[in-house]
């Protein structure tokens, strides 16, 4: 029985080590690291990790292998990049070119959709999208408000402008840094920070006349989060209740009271001796003199006078301590993709402990949540209306990563430093420009050499060196769960190449669609990446799909170019659902859309720039 155990495993690892094998393990290993992706079993980090480990386990991939994967390029990039514009954000200068908008717009719609799209389609080739759209949306949901204008007649184009601007040069997206870094490492080195600019320009102008036109009709009108609340809910005020001597409530616990004589109200804290009492509701036991915080409206202050046992906390004849003044602030905030409030219920944040702040409404994938209680978990891109003193709220929403949308941003602490912050940019622009003319003699050619890791990471040490920015506060600008997305989904990427498995898709493809010509393939690679970014994320499709790209290409004998443009292009164009791109979730909740928004608006763009990119990329590149 043992020699034939011994067969058994020597033949199952012989298999296992064949190429055929390998090729199979790895594509059964891409279909269910999609269906993942889509079904959001673990997170998208999480998930791309869990692939590389098993890439590791079957022997597919080695150590070196894997930190050769995490020494790529793409992801470094990417990590500057956040640097340099949360840079630009600290400093002030995104903040001053937003100011520009109200003054400029004049509270018209139009004039707001003309000048919102084109500010954030000219600041997202060299800044990430994802800030571009945070320190915009207040600015653009107040304007709404003062002029009583729909947000949500502005909030989607802003988000697409910035997609759209975000291809017009490599470093404008993440997207383009990992397909970068991908063919690169194929050993690919003819894309510089500009190649893909003249089609950039195209495209982007394309779909920025059509959300001027027909997409602005398509918009749809609807209320954001605050406004889809019952009446009432924004007129709470804070109160005072003491416990006298002759209190049944002694003994028992602040919840009993809540659901006796304060039924309809929300306590905030219970203090004692002056000290501020920070167990849970149910832990505390009332004694003799407990001031207890609760926030009602108007319709319950008479009941609370009437409610027995208690005295109410501003009627100086019974000798109670004077109340401190607490201006108590309505504010809808957004979770940050970063944030700790991601994945934790409310039970686990203990908002009314830390911070005296209550969640009175959260609002996700377009509804709002009515069975919300603390068992309820927190999403990224999830809408809440907060409730509390505004020292709790400006803690809340400077520490925890909160997006505000319904206050203007904060004046930016280290103006002082702008200067330095437009000289990195600047060298980052100029350098990465004059390398992209190599063509054209000695003189361009010595830029060439800076590629864009290199222009990235001068300019992110320039920035933090000068003190436009923190080390602590770039470490936090950093969307590390991106970054670990990138990484694993380098490595699957590498196994495709490793196993021949890309190699053998780009056989496949070439064969059956070759004597159509490689336009062809490369209209079809455009339409397959867009679909998949619609359900996955952009860098995942990035990922498996550019050393593909690049496969193609030298299957077709063609210039890889236009290939690798295709996914560069095609995974970035998610416009049909709010899923597929982080700033297309942000708007999702705060614009208080619907799924089929996206798809009425986002689709015929998606069909549109399908016609354009297919039409000018052999226009604008050799194929051949």
């Amino acid at each position: 029985m043992l020699p034939l155990l011994n067969i058994n495993s020597a033949s199952v690892i012989g298999w296992l080590e064949s190429a055929a094998a390998q090729q199979w393990i790895v594509g059964i290993l891409l279909v269910l690291l999609f269906i993942s992706f889509i079904k959001e079993w673990m997170p998208v980090e999480i998930t791309a990790l869990t692939g590389t480990a098993v890439l590791m386990l079957t022997g597919i991939l080695s150590t070196r292998d894997v930190l050769s994967s995490f020494a790529n390029s793409g992801p470094l990039t990417v990590v500057c990049m956040f640097i340099l514009s949360a840079s630009l954000e600290r400093t002030g200068l995104i903040g001053d070119l937003s100011k520009l908008f109200n003054k400029v717009a004049k509270g018209r719609e139009l004039t707001a959709l003309l000048v919102i799209t084109l500010g954030a389609f000219m600041v997202s080739p060299f800044v990430n999208n994802t800030p571009v759209v945070v320190i915009l949306m207040p600015i653009v949901l107040a304007f709404c408000r003062d002029h009583n204008i729909a947000a949500s007649k502005l909030l989607i184009p802003l988000s697409y402008a910035t997609i759209l601007g975000g291809t017009c040069s490599v470093v404008g997206t993440s997207t383009n840094v990992v397909v970068l870094g991908q063919v690169q490492k194929l050993g690919y080195d003819g894309i510089q920070m500009f190649t893909v600019t003249p089609m950039g320009l195209i495209y982007a102008a394309a779909g920025l006349l059509y959300l001027w036109t027909l997409g602005r009709k398509w918009l749809p009108s609807r209320p954001t989060l605050s406004t889809m609340l019952p009446g009432g809910i924004q007129r709470d005020f804070l109160l005072q209740v003491r416990i006298p001597a002759d209190s049944p409530h002694i003994g028992t616990t602040p919840i009993n009271l809540m659901q006796t004589e304060l039924l309809g109200t929300k306590i905030v804290e219970v203090r004692r001796r002056g000290f501020s009492m920070q167990e849970e509701l149910q832990h505390i036991n009332l004694e003799e003199g407990d001031r207890i915080l609760f926030l009602c409206n108007a319709r319950k202050v008479n009941q609370v006078r009437e409610a027995k046992g208690v005295d109410l906390g501003w009627d100086d004849s019974r000798g109670l301590e004077t109340l401190e003044q607490r201006d108590v602030q309505i504010v809808e905030g957004m979770i940050a993709n970063n944030s700790e409030f991601a994945g934790l219920s409310l039970s686990e944040l203990k908002l009314r402990q830390r911070f005296n702040i209550f969640v009175l409404a959260i609002h996700r994938q377009g509804k709002n949540i009515t069975d919300m209680g603390p068992n309820t978990k927190l999403a990224a891109g999830d809408t809440l209306l907060l409730e509390g003193p505004q020292e709790g709220m400006n803690r809340i929403l400077t520490k925890q990563r909160i997006i505000p949308l319904s206050q203007r941003p904060a004046e930016a602490h280290n103006r002082s430093k702008q200067g330095w912050a437009i000289l990195a940019m600047g060298l980052f622009i100029f350098i990465g420009l004059l390398g992209s003319f190599e063509q054209y003699g000695e003189f361009f050619k010595f830029f060439a050499r800076f590629n864009p890791f290199y222009l990235a990471y001068i300019g992110a040490l320039i920035v933090i060196i000068s003190g436009c920015i923190k080390p602590k506060e770039a470490y936090q600008a950093v969307d590390w769960g991106i970054i670990f997305l990138i990484l694993g989904m380098l490595c699957v990427g590498e196994a495709m190449s490793k196993t021949g498995l890309a190699k053998a898709i780009a056989f496949g493809v070439v064969d059956n669609i070759g004597p159509l010509g490689c336009l062809v393939a490369i209209s079809g690679l455009y339409l397959i990446c867009s679909i998949l970014t619609e359900m996955i994320s952009n860098n995942a499709v990035a990922a498996v799909m550019g050393p593909l790209a690049y496969e193609m290409a030298l299957q077709f004998d063609a210039n890889p170019i236009p290939f690798i443009l295709a996914v560069m292009f095609g995974a970035s164009a998610s416009f049909s659902t709010p899923i597929g791109y982080q700033t297309n979730t942000y708007v999702y909740n705060a614009g208080g859309y619907k799924f089929k928004d996206f798809v009425k608006v986002g689709l015929p763009l998606n069909l549109l720039l399908w016609v354009i990119f297919t039409c000018a990329i052999g226009w604008l590149y050799p194929l051949k």
